[in-house]
């Protein structure tokens, strides 16, 4: 080559990489779109079409009369990334242009191109994901262009050139074309990469509770490592019955054991696995093993130590836990095929890993618990003693009981149950579904379609639906739209449902609340014995419910009563009027903001009524005095908490909650109240919030001895007061409340 054609050279080179660049920056830019879509193939055909079209028009001059283009490069890459079919149709404007022009290198230009595609598809099909071009390497982009390129030589031979032109024309063509795939594939990878940061911004990556990846962290990381995906390993593993670890333990108990059972697979998963939280109680990790008998060795030793592992992070060694899974060789579908593994393991018995290996155990073909089974008849037992010992309201017992009947009823894998509020149904309790569907509401009518049999709903009788009649009736009952047609399984798993049968669950005559229960193994699973043990459940759940609305009219009754008390009291105390029930509700406030449950909430509205049930016992000299009280009238005046104590110890079904409130609530934080003097967190929870509330309104109410304060000034000496009068963290939780809130406490 003379000097004279080195600028040539070197000019055409720079304006060959432009093009190369420019096109992988444009193809960069289509990794915003769907990949699966064919809008964005025929893009990405027609952006490979063009630029081989540009690179062959614009030649680099390789020695005299012999010039050397990159056409096939962005073909190939057609042919490995949307396969053949797509990149003949990408090599069709050149082919067509080429043919037009002729000449005696003709068959050995079509010769090339066809070699090189030809190599890219085979590569494709040798690799296990096409979309992941690993070609950046020199062995491999010497696969797809030196051997192909090796037809330059019939060419030029047969065209009268000498040989070492011919082998000037081969090594620019596989060098140049060497380089331009790697620059095209480091641009393209940079942008994607760049895409995909932006995106990861906005998707949480880690899970805040156990520090492993989130779901959507895996759907990014789910991708072919670099051997590809042989040997590459799948396990989804679930928590069985992890809702008892709540209700037994309480949440907080349930987080560690979260927390314990993510540290232990991030321990026992062989590096460079990973795991993550999928969900609620599902983890997924994914690991390389040399073989499946590997793969199991190291699913089963997870699995066996995981209830050790959440014993001890409970403190409770003596307790018993188990957890399901799912084994699958790792694969673009491979999630899908674990979860219906996980869920015929979940149904088989639970405590199992099932793989894609083994036979799949035979589907269930009755309940684990049937009409003659002893263990049936204990939870009937258990059942009746529940109905008639429901005080702490029913939402566990109402869990217990679907629990029980998904368990017992035969065909049953998952369900739900809905009682009456007002006009509509909503859902409390569910099991085998997303807890996003508690709440879910649905009207009277929209209960009645999904029954069909409106005559046969108000008598509370039975009915079962599957298989095509239940996609229509669910269709008719919540409309054609999908984010609501039957809501009762929750959103995404209507796809899954074979089966439903609904009890409508009759109270004092009336429908009170429906029972669903559904399969998701067989459209044909509930049979006339499922009907004959669900009615039998349907009794329970009205017994439950009719013993939960006999205590809650009582309590309410009780409630009256009291206030009537605390507001006969207010009136011979001269105190504002509205002071009883402006302290109830504002105590109620904060206690919900404190987080109190609802049985400690009624202890806290009953001891707001009566805290002043002891001025009884106050001579009127003393509670009517207008002016400054003697220290022998104020200590007479601060016995009325232990004699209100004393007085309402006499009144039945009082708890002691209430009491502590009566005797307490004048205690101070600093301990220097009255009638114990006790100090901190000695003084009873609740009656260090009732103190709050009543100062409160007593400070923003007129009194014979003083002026209302504004609210402002009462909040800022509420808080002025944190830590010497009152409980820190209740003035906290106080001054946080809104005020709408506190705006009660200066009616009057």
């Amino acid at each position: 080559m003379s000097d004279a054609n080195l600028p040539a050279l070197l000019g055409a080179f720079y304006l060959n990489v432009c093009i190369v660049t420019t096109s992988a920056v444009l193809m960069g830019l289509t990794y915003r779109l769907h990949a699966a879509s064919v809008l964005t193939a025929v893009l990405r055909t027609a952006l490979y079409g063009a630029t081989s079209v540009v690179l062959f028009l614009h030649t680099v001059p390789a020695a005299p009369n012999v010039f050397v283009d990159l056409r096939v490069v962005p073909l190939a890459l057609a042919a490995y990334r949307l396969g053949p079919g797509w990149a003949l149709l990408a090599a069709l404007p050149l082919v067509t242009y080429r043919v037009w022009l002729g000449g005696p290198a003709l068959p050995g230009a079509l010769t090339h191109l066809a070699l090189v595609l030809c190599a890219a598809t085979l590569l494709r099909r040798r690799d296990a994901r096409p979309g992941h071009v690993p070609m950046g390497h020199l062995r491999q982009g010497l696969s797809l262009f030196a051997l192909p390129a090796l037809s330059i030589f019939p060419t030029f031979l047969l065209t009268g050139r000498p040989a070492v032109d011919a082998t000037v024309a081969y090594v620019l063509v596989v060098v140049l074309g060497v380089a331009a795939l790697a620059l095209w594939l480091s641009v393209v990878r940079v942008m994607a990469r760049a895409f995909d940061h932006a995106s990861r911004d906005t998707i949480p990556a880690v899970d805040v509770l156990t520090g492993l990846g989130t779901r959507a962290a895996f759907e990014r990381d789910h991708v072919a490592p670099n051997g590809g995906w042989s040997g590459q390993y799948l396990l989804t593993l679930d928590l069985d019955h992890f809702r008892a670890v709540n209700v037994q333990h309480g949440r907080d108990a349930g987080d560690l054991a979260l927390q314990a059972v993510g540290r232990l697979a991030a321990r026992h998963v062989p590096p460079p696995g990973r795991v993550y939280r999928l969900s609620g109680e599902t983890f997924a990790a994914q690991y390389r093993a040399p073989d499946v008998q590997a793969a199991r060795q190291v699913a089963e030793q997870f699995r066996r130590r995981v209830p050790g592992t959440i014993a001890a992070a409970l403190g409770s060694p003596d307790a018993t836990f188990t957890v399901s899974g799912a084994l699958v060789a790792d694969g673009p579908n491979a999630l899908d095929a674990a979860d219906r593994l996980l869920s015929l393991a979940k149904v088989s018995g639970r405590d199992r890993i099932l793989d894609a290996w083994a036979p799949p155990p035979p589907p269930p073909t009755d309940a684990p618990l049937n009409g003659t089974s002893p263990a049936l008849e204990t939870v009937r037992a258990l059942l009746r003693f529940i109905a008639g010992n429901d005080d702490h309201g029913n939402t566990a017992n109402l869990q217990a009981l679907l629990d029980a009947a998904i368990t017992c009823v035969p065909g049953a894998q998952a369900g739900s149950i809905t009682v009456r509020q007002g006009s509509t149904s909503v859902v409390v309790v569910q099991s085998g579904f997303s807890d996003d569907l508690i709440g879910t509401r649905h009207t009277v009518a929209q209960m009645q379609r999904w029954h069909g049999d409106v005559a046969a709903w108000r008598a509370g009788r039975a009915r079962i639906l599957h298989g095509a009649a239940l996609r229509e009736r669910s269709r008719l009952s919540h409309g054609d739209d999908s984010a609501t047609q039957h809501t009762l399984a929750g959103p995404g798993r209507q796809a899954q449902l074979q089966a439903n049968l609904l009890l409508p669950v009759l109270v004092q005559g009336e429908i009170y609340a429906e029972l669903n229960l559904d399969s998701l193994q067989g459209e044909h699973d509930f049979t006339a014995e499922s009907l004959r043990v669900a009615e039998e459940f349907g009794l329970w759940a009205a017994a439950i419910l009719s013993a939960s609305a006999r205590i809650r009219q009582a309590q309410s009754a009780q409630d009256a009563a009291l206030l009537t008390l605390g507001v006969a009291l207010e009136a011979r105390d001269m105190e504002t009027q509205g002071h009883t029930q402006r302290v109830i509700d504002l105590s109620a406030a904060l206690g919900a903001a404190l987080q109190l449950d609802a049985a400690e909430l009624q202890l806290l509205r009953q001891g707001a009524a009566l805290h002043d049930l002891g001025k009884l016992m106050i001579p009127d000299g003393i509670l009517l005095k207008a002016g400054p009280l003697t220290p022998e009238e104020r200590a007479a005046m601060q016995t009325h908490a232990a004699h209100g104590a004393a007085l309402a110890a006499q009144l039945p079904e009082l708890s002691p909650g209430v009491l502590e409130i009566i005797h307490s609530h004048h205690e101070r934080w600093d301990g220097r109240g009255y009638p114990c003097g006790l100090r901190g967190e000695d003084i009873p929870l609740l009656a260090r919030i009732f103190s709050v509330c009543d100062v409160y309104d007593a400070l923003t109410s007129d009194r014979p001895y003083k002026r209302a304060w504004s609210a402002e000034d009462a909040r800022c000496e509420i808080a002025a007061q944190a830590g010497a009068q009152f409980d820190p963290a209740v003035v906290a939780a106080f001054l946080a409340l809104t005020p709408d809130t506190t705006r009660p406490a200066l009616a009057g």
